[in-house]
């Protein structure tokens, strides 16, 4: 099951997974979130929430995320999870392979609100153009 999670910032879309991720999941919770988020934001920023994860039957919608027109506007996903994830995740060295410019991040259970402030941190301020200012 996915369910959205508060993050406390808007620019932050954060989701809970427990148990295994459905198609159901993928374009009932997480795409319509993403997508209203991209609109309304020039940069997001996406926290996954690992509880007790199963698996997903979602593989291929997985991959067309990475396509996705507003996927370009996120620079940060923050996994947080337990030590089963972690286990699990060693078998899939790919899984934000694709994702290009985007800072990916591992926190263990437990650091959930590390993982959120430096999901929330301000974005890098632009250095000013020469001659101006």
């Amino acid at each position: 099951m996915l369910e959205r999670m508060e993050t406390g910032a808007e620019n932050v879309v954060g989701f809970r997974f427990d148990g295994e991720l459905t198609e159901k999941d993928y374009t009932g919770t997480l795409l319509p979130a993403l997508e209203g988020a991209g609109t309304t934001h020039p940069v997001l920023r996406m926290l996954f929430h690992i509880v007790n994860f199963h698996g997903w039957k979602a593989h291929g919608h997985w991959e067309s995320l990475k396509t996705s027109p507003w996927i370009g506007k996120v620079d940060r996903i923050a996994v947080v999870g337990g030590e089963k994830w972690e286990e699990w995740m060693s078998h899939l060295p790919g899984l934000f392979v694709g994702f290009v410019g985007i800072d990916a991040r591992y926190f263990t259970e437990g650091h959930l609100d590390a993982a959120i402030d430096w999901l929330r941190e301000p974005l890098a301020v632009e250095e000013t153009a020469p001659g101006v200012g």
